[in-house]
């Protein structure tokens, strides 16, 4: 067998797609298989041909070619590319084409192209994916539902809590009881943000955040945890913080409360120290005094579902939380780093996160540390209550009536808005999700009428999508389930200037 034979056999056999084409486009040489998916016609017949004038048959590979024989210096050609073909109305294919540039003698400059069918591998991952995206839908959905009781057993405990003449044990039942349910409701939040991540359903969504307010609400939330493992957690500010910056308060807030939660597992002396600075950028450090970290283990801290060796004999947590706060601070265009730790003296990391500067239009208000203790308001103040659930209704309305409010309830968009006519609240709380007409359209069909009207979107769990919707119809702010009463009387103070009576 000649050379040439021998060449051409061994090119036939190849599994790969295989062509060789001159500078001026012409096929030099090419196998059988990629004969096939061409044309199906000989091997013979296409060498000499032009390789756009032989390729009619296929739109996908006629436009590939184009591209790489089109006047672009060499280094604009890919050196892969996976195409998809579609031959002769069968099934499509997915090639992936290794391209490179190799000299000839006697025809110059040549272009030789080798492809793999990856098909098979393309179809896996798709149908992986579609099933990750299917599964972590539904594990939305059911932490929604989940949520949804969780929420009003937390909103009538935090009312029983406001009761007068409670004994001290009483009191002491309650807290322990808000505090689990807290642990509970976090423990969820980090498990739909993962499926929503995974999912590719989490963006974020901007919008003016008061950083100090936002990191004290934080903090206390933590406090009663804190102070019954005898551990102090405190803030301070090393730099002038804007009064207002533009990012997403949900995603900053559950970063920082991922990593003081983390701390407070592993700390069993001393406490957590945070401190605050910004120029340009926000940075947030957190210097704990716990077990610490061996630094084999550094990179393994921010791996979902992965602990650290040190701290496995606590066991406790499911190892997602610094992965969520890694993964949403990155979203924000920063990160959060482990920046040192020692075994038994504890650990240091660091959140960083791109925040402009902004002025707010949002009236400042003093904090509400005990809602328990208003006892009325500097002005009246009509409030308007929208939700298709009777019973949080009821609950929002407990909370709000002993204060001094006058409030009107609705159950749907289509009553919103015709007692809104009749009402004119000075502000709306407006759950989105509900029969007949949702919360987007009744907001909008307000706003219309009078486009000063503060609405407060009531949410327990929503993706970006929803949320920039909401933003879109003309929400002003969010109020996230669980209500926090202290929460929604700030609220109801920073969107109408009123003040409260204690």
């Amino acid at each position: 067998m000649s050379d040439s034979l021998l060449l051409d056999s061994i090119l036939d056999r190849s599994a790969s797609y295989l062509i060789v084409i001159d500078s001026s486009d012409k096929i030099l040489t090419i196998n059988s298989r990629f004969a096939r998916l061409i044309n199906n016609k000989s091997r013979e017949s296409l060498i000499g041909q032009n390789i756009i004038d032989v390729l009619a048959v296929s739109v996908e590979l006629q436009a590939f070619f184009r591209k790489l024989t089109a006047d672009v210096s060499e280094a604009d050609i890919p050196e892969e590319i996976i195409q998809n073909v579609t031959r002769n109305s069968e099934k499509q294919l997915w090639i992936k084409f290794n391209i490179s540039r190799v000299h000839s003698a006697s025809s110059g400059m040549c272009t030789f192209i080798a492809g793999t069918d990856v098909s098979e591998e393309i179809l896996s991952r798709r149908e992986a994916e579609r099933k990750a995206h299917e599964r972590s839908s539904v594990l939305v959905r059911m932490g929604h539902e989940i949520r949804t009781p969780i929420n009003t057993v937390l909103g009538y405990t935090q009312l029983l809590r406001g009761l007068d003449n409670l004994s001290p044990v009483a009191q002491e039942y309650i807290s322990t009881i808000i505090t689990n349910e807290n642990s509970i409701l976090h423990l969820i939040n980090d498990i739909l943000e993962l499926s929503k991540y995974e999912a590719g359903q989490t963006v974020p969504v901007l919008t003016p955040v008061n950083i100090k307010k936002l990191i004290q609400d934080v903090i206390d939330s933590y406090q009663t945890q804190f102070a019954n493992k005898f551990l102090s957690l405190t803030v301070e500010y090393k730099t002038s913080i804007p009064e207002s910056v533009l990012t997403d308060p949900q995603k900053v807030s559950q970063v920082i409360s991922n990593i003081i939660g983390n701390a407070l597992k592993f700390t069993r002396k001393g406490g957590v120290a945070i401190t605050v600075s910004y120029d340009k950028q926000l940075t947030v450090d957190f210097e704990d005094t716990g077990i610490g970290i061996e630094t084999a283990e550094f990179s393994q801290v921010f791996e979902v579902f992965t602990q650290s060796g040190s701290s496995k004999e606590h066991m406790t947590g499911t190892g997602i939380g610094l992965a969520i706060a890694r993964i949403f601070a990155r979203l924000l265009g920063g990160d959060v780093v482990l920046v040192r730790s020692d075994i038994g003296k504890g650990s240091f990391f660091r959140f960083t996160i791109e925040a402009d500067a902004i002025v707010s239009n949002r009236k400042n208000s003093l904090p509400v540390l005990d809602y328990t203790a208003i006892k009325g308001i500097s002005r009246p103040c009509k409030v308007l209550l929208v939700d298709d659930v009777d019973i949080n209704l009821a609950m929002l309305e407990i909370f709000l009536a002993p204060a001094g409010f006058d409030v009107s309830i609705a159950a749907n968009g289509n009553e919103a808005v015709e007692i809104f006519k009749s009402f004119k609240p000075d502000i709306i709380f407006m759950d989105l999700i509900m029969p007949e007409k949702d919360g987007f359209e009744a907001t909008r069909e307000i706003k219309a009428l009078d486009s000063r009207i503060p609405v407060i979107a009531l949410t327990a769990s929503i993706v970006e999508s929803v949320k920039e919707q909401a933003l879109a119809s003309g929400v002003n702010d969010f109020m996230n389930k669980p209500f926090i009463p202290e929460r929604f009387f700030e609220i109801i103070s920073e969107n109408t200037g009123i003040s409260y009576i204690y």
